[in-house]
């Protein structure tokens, strides 16, 4: 199941040590931005605290840049945030007003403050909270001005500062963390230094894929760790937070996680019981390849396509090429333009003839079919598994 990496450190909780989970570099893999990658990479569990991780050395840091150097943040919805889905009744909204009502309705935000998006990318979510809270100042923070433009037309926008958090001045009442964290190699580190860019009593919002409901996450290859809820929650208060809220089903798939620093805590949302860290990551990569084995199989049908445009119908196309010859998704922003030099159709449109396979979770793709079965289109769901 595993081998030792004797030369390698976690980089959470820098213990010596990690347990490869063997079969994960057999696998292609997909960059965050849903872009094919090659197969390869290690990927790994610290034995310490429990963090799946992928190994950080000079191999991953040098994909790393090559893959940030072409990345491109919502192309296949012209930079329109991704929308979620209820799975059995098919509503739904964007990612960042989701979150920002879930948060609405478990704590109450001044009616005015200064807010900081580390890893604004093109403002998705200062958009949204633009709209959810009118009266307060917003700051973007990236690695670089490719999106100034966009992000500096939103209303409540101060500026895009481009660098270090540290390097932005003066301190924010909240500071948000959507989609980053996972992305940082020594994220103790990073969270601890942000400290300073934070007033007393403000808060810290961190938002990340969950692995054990979105298993696809772990063949992410600009990821850096793999999160649960108890191992998300854990990293913050290591690097000197109170964790408030640790919820994981305020947006499906992710993990919403809400922190200030050394104040009491309120109302904490329970977390469920996670199984042994090595051995869920390793059952994880078992039904990862055993769901490329069936969507193999049912590729040999004509007129095969795949349902969703994001990380796991681009790491499936990736496994299958060729035989792909459509996709089905329920985005209003993706439908009609193509995906992978394939046209993307909603179901009502998805050829009468075709076979889909559902890229999703267990539950989901269940839950998923169900809702969109009829005559004609035959929905194929992957492997059913307990994570």
């Amino acid at each position: 199941m595993s081998d030792s990496i004797s030369e390698i450190s976690c980089h959470v909780c820098a213990s010596p040590g990690l347990a490869t989970v063997k079969g994960f570099e057999e696998l292609c893999r997909v960059t965050s931005d849903c872009k094919p990658w090659v197969r390869g990479g290690r990927l790994s569990v610290c034995l310490a605290c429990g963090c799946v991780q992928k190994v950080i050395d000079k191999e991953w840091l040098s994909e790393i840049e090559r893959i940030y150097g072409s990345y491109s943040i919502y192309y296949q919805s012209d930079g329109v945030e991704q929308a979620v889905f209820d799975s059995n009744s098919g509503q739904s909204a964007l990612r960042s007003t989701r979150m920002l009502e879930a948060l609405a309705s478990h704590l109450k935000l001044p009616e005015a403050g200064r807010l900081l998006d580390v890893g604004c990318g093109n403002g998705a979510l200062l958009r949204a909270f633009s709209r959810f809270a009118p009266r307060w100042t917003l700051a973007g923070a990236e690695l670089n001005d490719k999106t100034r433009e966009t992000v500096e037309s939103i209303e409540g926008v101060e500026a895009l500062y481009v660098g270090a958090p540290a390097q932005i001045p003066g301190d924010f009442d909240m500071v948000t963390m959507i989609h980053m964290l996972e992305h940082i190699p020594g994220p103790v580190e990073y969270l601890s230094n942000l400290q300073d860019k934070l007033k007393p009593g403000a808060l810290l919002l961190v938002e990340v894929p969950n692995y054990l409901q979105n298993p696809f996450d772990l063949l992410v290859a600009d990821h850096s760790s793999h999160f649960t809820a108890r191992t998300a929650a854990d990293l913050i208060r290591r690097a000197g937070y109170e964790v408030m809220f640790a919820a994981t089903d305020w947006v499906p798939k992710e993990l919403t996680l809400v922190a200030r620093a050394s104040l009491p805590k309120e109302e904490e949302i329970p977390a469920s019981i996670e199984p042994d860290s090595l051995k869920a990551a390793s059952r994880t990569v078992e039904w990862l390849r055993a769901t490329v084995s069936a969507a193999l199989e049912c590729s040999k049908q004509e007129m095969f396509g795949l349902f969703g445009t994001s990380i796991a119908a681009t790491w499936l196309f990736a496994e299958i090429g060729d035989a792909v010859s459509f996709f089905v998704d329920e985005d209003p922003a993706r439908v009609g333009k193509t995906f992978m030099g394939r046209p993307v159709y909603h179901p009502d449109e998805a050829p009468s003839a075709g076979h889909v396979f559902v890229a999703l979770p267990p539950v989901m793709a269940q839950a998923v079919g169900k809702r969109l079965a009829k005559t004609g289109v035959q929905y194929h769901l992957p492997p059913a598994h307990s994570f």
